[in-house]
């Protein structure tokens, strides 16, 4: 017994030099701590949404506190550089309430990767939750003001008329609570916390010094330099090095990263994330079927 201790101590005197000599990278103890983040390195990359985002800092940009501009840290040594899907899918799915209604919707022309810090930012916004003016009757709405105001069916939402500048009339759930609120009563729930070590917290003062870079899709509409010329085009395919990119004549050529100038419009799958979170609100809250849905879109663009 005393000669396994005296073996286990000096197992554990290697270990903490090792750690040493390589500055603090991880060192896996055993082979099955090894193969568990490997597994778990795999899985990440499978799952529909990243579970190492956390929220780092935010900012409210408008005095409604509807709209907000928040940095996002992630885990680059196992989860890897996320994608613009990551960042509008992963938000949109975080932050729903316990009926399954979207609080935030992401902004994909705004999600930008910051070099060396693992962070990107994105523009974050109130989603604009609208039903037909038929759904008072239907649902048989409680009245609170004749004609104006309306009690949801769950007895926790209000709902009020409203009409948009082709003139449509629906109604308009009422937000209770502001942008900010929601990002810190979600981030105190979620106890997130940010990667960075000690003294390296991370802000949007700190990462706003540079312009940050694009995080390219499919589909995205974007600026690039080619053939000494600047052209715009849609991006077709994404590689390591680049991107294939169509220009408006039908021609296509690769284009190397350091040629891709910006984006000018995401691609339509990105709006979709958003669009489809609400979608799936309203089948299970109010039982709408894809013929209903299809026509509530009028009200969600």
């Amino acid at each position: 017994m005393q000669r396994l201790s005296v073996l286990v101590g000096c197992v554990k005197q290697a270990y903490s030099k090792i750690t040493q000599l390589f500055g603090g990278m991880k060192v896996y103890t055993s082979i099955s701590e090894k193969l568990a983040a490997r597994l778990g390195q795999k899985l990440s990359k499978r799952g529909a949404f990243r579970s190492d985002f956390v929220i780092a800092d935010y900012r409210v940009l408008d005095t409604d506190g509807k709209t907000a501009k928040v940095l996002i840290q992630y885990d680059e040594e196992l989860y890897g550089t996320p994608t613009k899907e990551d960042v509008v899918g992963t938000l949109s799915h975080l932050y729903k309430s316990l009926d399954g209604c979207p609080r935030l919707v992401v902004d994909p022309n705004s999600v930008k990767a910051h070099s060396g810090l693992q962070v990107v930012s994105c523009l974050v916004a109130l989603p604009v939750i609208r039903r037909p003016l038929a759904d008072v009757k239907r649902f048989k709405m409680g009245t609170i003001v004749a004609n104006t105001v309306f009690l949801g069916e769950n007895m926790s939402d209000t709902w009020a008329v409203a009409k948009n500048d082709s003139g449509s009339v629906f109604i308009e759930r009422v937000e209770k609570d502001d942008i900010e609120k929601i990002i810190k009563e979600r981030s105190k729930a979620m106890a997130w916390r940010t990667h960075a070590g000690a003294g390296r917290a991370i802000t949007l003062a700190r990462v706003e010094s540079s312009r940050g870079a694009e995080l390219y899709s499919v589909g995205d509409m974007v600026k690039c330099s080619h053939g000494g010329k600047i052209k715009s085009g849609e991006i077709l395919g994404i590689n390591d090095s680049g991107a294939h990119v169509r220009f408006r004549d039908g021609s296509q050529v690769t284009v190397a990263s350091s040629n891709l100038l910006g984006l000018i419009q995401a691609a339509k799958e990105m709006k979709s994330f958003n669009k489809e979170a609400l979608k799936e609100y309203y089948r299970k809250a109010y039982g709408y079927d894809e013929a209903e849905l299809e026509k509530l879109c009028q009200y969600l663009d």
